[in-house]
């Protein structure tokens, strides 16, 4: 069974990038987000990063944002960009930071397909929360992916 949780709107500053998926690109990028992390103000989740993925009208791209949740009119640092995760429902899943490729061939190819959901054209995110350590390759990573009922 997947779980759906229904989530607010949610605006993410970071550094944003534009790659393939599974690029060594996005690994790459986390730590110098890292570094700047202290100059976002109007963080809303203390220790919480995201990782946004949405694709332009070429899907051969994949747009990602390292990123922190703000409130509404946080001023965006130089060099930085914003991205708002739409409110709505997503269906969640969890998986191993060692297995975040392995998870969304799953979640695409099997468990989403198999469900009573569907996914739709907005943002995915990756949540990794206040336990979460990049040495650690077991750490547990959120997946995100925005979703509407089958047939609707």
């Amino acid at each position: 069974m997947i779980e759906i949780l229904e989530r607010p709107a949610t605006t993410v500053i970071g550094l944003a990038i534009r790659t393939q998926p599974m690029s060594p690109d996005i690994p790459a990028l986390w730590p110098k987000f890292v570094a700047r992390i202290p100059e976002i103000q109007g963080q809303t989740e203390p220790k919480v990063t995201y990782g946004v993925m949405w694709q332009d009208d070429s899907m051969d791209v994949l747009n990602y944002l390292a990123g922190v949740a703000v409130g509404a009119g946080t001023a965006i640092p130089k060099g930085m960009s914003s991205m708002s995760l739409p409110p709505g429902h997503y269906a969640v899943f969890k998986y191993p930071l060692s297995g975040l490729a392995k998870g969304f061939g799953e979640i695409y190819n099997r468990l989403l397909p198999a469900s009573d959901y569907v996914p739709i054209r907005a943002p995915s995110f990756e949540r990794y929360d206040e336990t979460f350590h990049p040495a650690n390759p077991g750490s547990l990573v959120q997946i995100g992916i925005p979703v509407r009922p089958r047939g609707k």
